[in-house]
């Protein structure tokens, strides 16, 4: 999937959770939605746009992808 299309649906995400909740808890939120429903190969491409400056994340969208890359996935047991 085109990090363009990843730039989107993470923003559509954070718009759903920016009218339901707080903008701390909405970016938490986002974050767990993400880990949720991601696969990790889409998590992985957009914490890498957000390294490379995050172009195009609202604010929002922008502290989600931050904790995800604060939290990086463990390794099964």
């Amino acid at each position: 999937m085109g990090t363009s299309q990843l730039i989107t649906m993470a923003n559509e995400i954070a718009a759903f959770f920016n009218g339901a909740t707080e903008a701390d808890e909405a970016s938490k939120n986002v974050a767990a939605h993400l880990r949720r429903y991601w696969d990790p190969r889409m998590r992985k491409q957009i914490v890498e746009h957000l390294a490379a400056g995050g172009d195009g994340l609202v604010p929002t969208a922008r502290a989600a992808v931050e904790l995800i890359a604060a939290d990086p996935p463990r390794a099964p047991r």
